[in-house]
């Protein structure tokens, strides 16, 4: 939560839009996410989150492929129009809330 918003505060103070300094990616559910970064567009990699060795014979790995290619242009497009380092920016601590105990079903 602190990182995502020290870079929340500094896209603000540098009058910047969303992703103007985050490339926000979904690996898991993003059940979890605060609802600030629920409501900004990712790059969504989880429906392509699998373990076993058959994924990377399908079909759907060139897809994973493609998402990873539209991932790499935008953290370069990120990096090419990010401004030069400010000692100054800000560093947002945040404390998680509630115990930051997942519950999971039960087998």
């Amino acid at each position: 939560m602190s990182e995502w918003n020290s870079f929340r505060e500094r896209e603000k103070r540098l009058e910047m839009t969303s992703h103007g300094l985050i490339v926000p990616v979904r690996f898991h559910d993003g059940d979890h996410f605060p609802q600030e970064a629920r409501d900004v567009q990712w790059i969504d990699v989880a429906p392509y989150t699998y373990t076993v060795p058959a994924f990377w014979a399908s079909p759907r790995a060139l897809e994973l492929e493609d998402k990873l290619k539209e991932l790499a242009h935008s953290v370069a497009k990120t990096i090419g129009n990010a401004p030069p380092f400010a000692p100054d920016w800000p560093i947002v601590e945040s404390t998680a809330a509630g115990s930051g105990k997942i519950e999971l079903a039960r087998l």
